[in-house]
């Protein structure tokens, strides 16, 4: 199963992940590392047009970000307004898309033009590579090809944060039951990284 943080705060984005078994996927200069996308060249530096070509590849994907991981105190403050949102548990059809581990690495991807010209796969590449400093994220990146701007998803579980309120989580309690009463939602807490039924 893989993860997606978030907030409730802009609540009809969550409830569109449950209504409707969908992850929104944006394009890569949108996702939150400054660095994304970028690359080193081996041979010096690319001509013009082998660079309008990747940039033109990297533009026809759109990548949802999961974590393999629901207890990670970080991605609960950075993505799921400091403990106060979810974790939404999802499976992923893997013969239906394009799913890849991020390598985590001190240096930028390297483009080598005798094996790397131009190509999905190789834009795939290049957005599969992030900073070390990211690697507490534990991502896994579904790219969405052919224009799509969401990816399909069955959400299995809802887990809540350790820091939403009593209101936030009846309410979130009673909504999933009404749309999916499959969905198993639970309590994340914190202290000691257990799930409270």
């Amino acid at each position: 199963m893989l993860y997606k943080y978030r907030t409730i705060e802009n609540f009809k984005f969550f409830v569109d992940i449950i209504l409707k078994n969908r992850l929104f996927a944006a394009p890569y200069f949108d996702l939150n590392d400054p660095m994304e996308g970028r690359y080193i060249y081996s041979f010096g530096h690319p001509s013009d047009k082998i660079i309008r070509a990747i940039k033109g590849e990297k533009e026809k994907l759109r990548i949802v970000s999961l974590s393999r991981n629901f207890n990670n105190t970080l991605m609960w403050a950075h993505y799921a307004n400091g403990h106060r949102g979810v974790a939404v548990g999802v499976e992923v059809n893997r013969n239906k898309y394009d799913i890849r581990r991020v390598n985590y690495s001190d240096s930028m991807f390297n483009l080598q033009y005798n094996l790397d010209f131009p190509s999905l796969d190789v834009a795939k590449r290049i957005l599969s590579e992030k900073h070390l400093a990211w690697s507490y994220e534990e991502e896994e990146r579904i790219f969405v090809e052919d224009g799509q701007q969401f990816a399909e998803v069955k959400v299995k579980e809802i887990i809540l944060g350790s820091k939403m309120s009593t209101q936030n989580q009846g309410f979130v309690r009673e909504l999933v039951s009404k749309i999916n009463p499959n969905i198993i939602v639970k309590r994340f807490d914190s202290q000691d990284y257990e799930l409270l039924a």
